[in-house]
């Protein structure tokens, strides 16, 4: 455990998940971590570093997180977001102290102590509770992630993913595993009762959330639905490391400005301000629609070109106009239903 933690202890842009962490299930019937809360466990963790195991009090500058990607919360917003750590529950399987070879289920808070100045200076003070320190001491997988990723992220079930994904992703064995429905909602942090259907999960929350992976992470997710009879029982998650171009396209993402990430990400006319948006008449590359192909695209993706010109075809063969607001959401649309390039 200690070594994936020196290794990255300086690298500032990498945070580590314990494996055992990623895979935690939340307590039935309680509501799964926002997003803020989610963002702001993963800095706790990096600042800990090699210590996350260790029956101990840990301690940030308070304005040392004001400078990290959570800077904007206001007071209020920062106090529920540590509450919130503090009473969410979690369960996870870990080897019995007392029987070789059982595994016990142990339940209890993210964190067991907070304290900070009433006045929100000085320092922020935490410590893991018994169950996580016992999640971390047993780990032996971790994950890396991005932590300019992590904080990029703008939907609680894209960043739950990104986590799922990048634990496996750097398993050189497997780059494909299937989940129940009743799994990936939990893993999802889908609260209890919600998105029961396959196509409310699909839509609001699994396709969502591979087109922001797609758009932030270094390696690109594709799923399939598996029936069971006529209805949807399983899905098939699939990853691969994105190539070189891919990746760079990722950082250049991740280095420009937020406004506008979604409308590249799925062609949605926020993108553009003017009314009258038209599709290229030529090359697709280094313009906005050459951004939407890459995201939309399945990989390993098409050449952009030929997808561009396919779509041209297709618009003027069902009198679809490629001028409009709604161009850029059906070309999309119509990159999404692509196949991979052979």
């Amino acid at each position: 455990m200690k070594q994936a933690l020196v290794d990255r202890a300086d690298r500032t842009d990498e945070l580590v998940a314990s494996g055992r962490q990623v895979d935690m299930v939340f307590k039935a019937g309680q509501k799964a971590l926002s997003l803020r809360a989610q963002k702001l466990w993963h800095l706790l963790v990096k600042d800990a570093g090699v210590k996350l195991a260790d029956n101990t009090t840990h301690t940030m500058a308070l304005s040392d997180l004001y400078q990290t990607g959570l800077g904007h919360m206001t007071l209020a917003e920062r106090i529920d977001t540590l509450r919130e750590l503090q009473t969410t529950l979690v369960e996870v399987t870990a080897p019995s102290a007392k029987v070789k070879g059982r595994m016990r289920v142990i339940s209890g808070p993210l964190l067991d102590y907070v304290a900070r100045d009433e006045d929100d200076r000085g320092d922020l003070e935490w410590s893991f509770s018994r169950v996580l320190r016992t999640v971390f001491a047993n780990s032996d997988h971790w994950a890396v992630l991005s932590r300019r990723a992590v904080m990029a992220f703008e939907s609680r079930y894209s960043l739950r993913l990104y986590e799922l994904i990048a634990l496996r992703a750097g398993l050189n064995h497997k780059t494909t595993e299937t989940f129940s429905l009743d799994d990936l909602r939990a893993r999802l942090g889908v609260p209890v009762g919600k998105l029961t259907s396959w196509i409310h999960l699909r839509q609001r929350a699994l396709d969502p959330a591979i087109a922001e992976v797609n758009q932030l992470a270094g390696f690109r997710v594709t799923y399939e639905p598996l029936k069971s009879g006529r209805s949807v029982a399983s899905v098939r998650l699939s990853w691969q490391v994105k190539s070189a171009p891919d990746r760079t396209a990722t950082k250049r993402e991740l280095d420009g400005s937020k406004v506008g990430r979604k409308a590249r990400r799925d062609g949605s006319v926020e993108q553009v301000a003017a009314p009258a948006i038209e599709f290229p008449t030529g090359s697709i590359r280094h313009t906005p629609f050459g951004a939407i192909a890459l995201a939309n695209l399945p990989h390993p993706a098409r050449d952009i070109d030929m997808v561009a010109n396919d779509f041209r075809a297709w618009a003027q063969r069902d009198t679809k106009p490629l001028r409009g607001d709604q161009v850029t959401a059906m070309f999309a649309g119509f990159c999404r239903r692509q196949k991979p390039a052979n």
